[in-house]
């Protein structure tokens, strides 16, 4: 009985041990892969940050501690840009931030790499810090890939300011302009939109309605403020509407260059082109089409129902 007793201690000891091995490889298995996803981390829907003013992000080894001073913000690029300013001015105003907008219809990365439109609205209201959303009149470009080269007329014109980019939110599979923005300025400095669920405007395929485009801003307050080279500020905010939208410049048509230089009112963009909106007054939202909402006064507000 004794000869056949000593395996069974033995055994029992080294299905012990088995079971330590494998607790071990599990454990170590689950740390490499949060790391690993924190690695290849992708934007996914966020309710944004509530409350915190200690985010250290890293750049290149280098610790970033948050930005918490006020900024002069300004959100810049195509119309998708007014998909967004609702609830960014919510965030501005939650946190203390002053809030530009410039909705160029129609841009692209190309139009602003042929004009010198970024840079005079950098001129004009003096931004420190820049969120230029772009991509989706390009989304189907067939050189779509190649497309960073105009990013690299784009970034004289941000003369250093803090930026970041915002690509499109698809909604269909784009030829390259996404692929072409994280090439040239990565994670840390673009912000991947096409894996968002949108719903969109009725009747509209691609702008996001005001439910999306507030989710859609609420992403993107998360990730600066987490992931972003450029960290600031931007907590969430508790409410939604109404908002006043202190300034925007619906800009339905540009010429291939402003001449900021020849302006002489100091805010308004020359054009020999006689559709270009323009105005003598300061800061006061201008256009050409009836159904863009838009006001003589400042401080106007712009109501959920209102769309363009």
């Amino acid at each position: 009985m004794a000869y056949v007793y000593a395996p069974l201690q033995s055994d029992k000891h080294t299905m012990k041990n088995i079971f330590l091995i494998t607790l071990i490889i599990a454990v170590l298995a689950g740390v490499a892969g949060f790391f690993w996803y924190k690695h290849h981390y992708s934007p996914t829907w966020s309710e944004g940050v509530t409350e915190c003013d200690t985010f250290t992000n890293f750049r290149d080894g280098e610790h970033i501690p948050l930005d918490t001073t006020k900024q002069r913000i300004l959100l810049i690029g195509d119309s998708m840009a007014y998909s967004l300013m609702f609830r960014a001015k919510n965030y501005c105003d939650f946190n203390g931030h002053d809030l530009f907008v410039v909705t160029y219809v129609a841009a692209t990365s190309q139009t602003y790499a042929q004009s010198d439109t970024l840079e005079y609205y950098v001129n004009q209201f003096k931004p420190t810090y820049i969120i230029f959303v772009i991509g989706a009149n390009e989304m189907f470009a067939l050189d779509g890939p190649q497309r960073g080269k105009y990013f690299d007329r784009i970034i004289p014109q941000t003369h250093g300011i803090k930026t970041v980019w915002v690509g499109p939110p698809n909604w269909k599979e784009d030829t390259g302009i996404n692929k072409a923005m994280m090439e040239k300025f990565g994670k840390k400095q673009f912000f991947l939109s096409k894996n968002l669920h949108f719903t969109r405007v009725e009747g509209d395929v691609a702008h996001p309605d005001r439910k999306s485009g507030t989710m859609w801003m609420d992403s993107i307050a998360s990730w600066i403020m987490r992931d972003s080279y450029f960290p600031i500020r931007l907590n969430r905010p508790d409410v939604t509407n109404p908002i006043h939208v202190d300034f925007v410049r619906l800009v339905v048509k540009v010429p291939k260059r402003h001449n900021a230089d020849s302006t002489q009112t100091g805010d308004t963009p020359v054009s020999d082109e006689e559709d270009v909106p323009v105005s003598t007054e300061k800061d006061v939202p201008v256009s050409t089409e009836k159904d863009v909402p838009v006001s003589t006064e400042k401080d106007a507000i712009l109501t959920p129902d209102d769309t363009i």
